[in-house]
């Protein structure tokens, strides 16, 4: 696991070199479960780790149910608590319901999944407003039996307010490794975010573990 951060480290370092970016590396850890036919819950856990100030950037749980009523669409809710380390100290607390949609079709073996999500993001101290997330992944066919695969991705987050796209990330990932009861996936992330007017960019690689129960 260790060998393929040092691989995406190095490739990271050389394409920032000379660029003054901020760099952050994310972990996620999930359970799935499917108490019932064609519903499944998921519940998860993200943490973003800034490489810049040494310490945890962002944090948050979450908690999703979905119904697949067609073999390329589901539906469904979620809620999730979210901490963003402020610059001045302490964290910010967002409470965020959601509702998404999700799409996937197969084209000669490469997959594509078209996601959906409308969120309202709320807040103690902070303006409470309305974002929609949509996300396109392309899954090219894997290359072993036991899950190794390549995907590209990218997602926008658009505020429902009047201000538009404000975050902006494109994916090169990797599954490593997919069994029954577990997935294990690493990325390289490029993220665009607008703060003050001005867009900021970011690096960073990624490591989701799925457990299904």
């Amino acid at each position: 696991m260790q060998k393929y951060y040092v691989l995406l480290f190095v490739f990271i370092s050389l394409n920032s070199l000379g660029q003054e970016r901020r760099f952050e590396l994310w972990n996620k850890t999930q359970f799935s479960v499917e108490p019932w036919e064609n519903i499944s819950i998921d519940v998860s856990e993200k943490l973003h780790y800034s490489t810049q100030n040494s310490e945890l950037s962002l944090k948050y749980g979450d908690i999703f149910i979905g119904h697949d009523i067609l073999n390329w669409l589901e539906y469904g809710a979620g809620f999730r608590v979210s901490y963003v380390k402020l610059e001045e100290g302490g964290w910010l607390q967002e409470n965020r319901p959601m509702l998404f949609v999700n799409l996937d079709k197969d084209f000669d073996k490469i997959e594509f999944d078209f996601y959906n999500r409308f969120e309202y993001r709320s807040y103690k101290d902070v303006k409470n407003y309305f974002r929609y997330r949509q996300s396109l992944r392309m899954k090219l066919p894997a290359l072993t039996g036991w899950g190794l695969q390549f995907y590209l991705q990218e997602e926008s987050f658009i505020k429902l307010n009047g201000y538009g796209t404000h975050l902006a990330r494109f994916y090169s990932g990797l599954t490593a490794y997919e069994k029954e009861h577990f997935e294990l996936k690493i990325y390289y992330a490029l993220q665009k975010q607008e703060v003050q007017s001005n867009w900021l960019t970011s690096d960073i690689v990624g490591l989701n573990l799925s457990f299904e129960i």
